[in-house]
């Protein structure tokens, strides 16, 4: 190995669509399982919705997000959309929020995370002003999003986002995030 190669590729992983009003259930003890025996190790979840953290050995990014869709196809017979980010990333990621009073009421504010960043023309091409009051910026991959009368009233939903951005997502509120953050700063079992 060359020097830097022995650090932990640690990974958050997120699965989109999972455990959802009786649909695509999968067990977090069985997920785990899967994982393990795919070859990850150190894998931990949060709360049943599709939350992963994990040690990706040598995969690249988009290994780790293949693996992932392979293992749950294979053990749980269905196909979900997976987004994977470094540990590393974690922390910009945060950082990154252009809506920081809204972290004061951390189930308005959400991060959907995209498989790829949107093209520069798609971008330009969305009105936003449109959901108004719901808030939205595009920061690279990140989608954050702030919904002042609650997500689930909103029309700047997932579906819409992907059909006019071209990407794939997965969103997570900010304190799922928070919750992600410091898991992934936990040192590996």
């Amino acid at each position: 190995m060359a020097d830097g190669d022995d650090l932990i590729n640690r990974y958050v992983v997120l699965l989109r669509g999972i455990n959802v009003g009786g649909h695509n259930k999968v067990p977090m003890a069985a997920l785990r399982e899967k994982l393990s025996d795919r070859g990850f190790d150190d894998v931990t979840t949060y709360i049943a919705s599709g939350n992963v953290l994990l040690d990706a050995g040598d995969r690249r990014e988009s290994e780790v997000v293949d693996d992932v869709a392979d293992a749950v196809a294979e053990r749980f017979g269905f196909s979900i959309p997976v987004v994977a980010r470094p540990v590393a990333d974690w922390p910009g990621i945060l950082a990154a929020n252009p809506f920081p009073d809204a972290e004061a009421e951390p189930k308005l504010l959400h991060i959907s995370l995209c498989d790829r960043p949107p093209e520069p023309d798609t971008i330009a091409a969305f009105d936003v002003e449109a959901y108004l009051p719901d808030r939205l910026e595009i920061i690279g991959r990140e989608l954050y999003l702030w919904y002042p009368n609650g997500s689930g009233r909103s029309k700047l939903t997932g579906a819409v986002l992907e059909r006019a951005l071209g990407v794939t997502t997965t969103a997570r509120n900010w304190s799922t995030m928070l919750k992600l953050a410091e898991l992934a700063q936990r040192p590996a079992t």
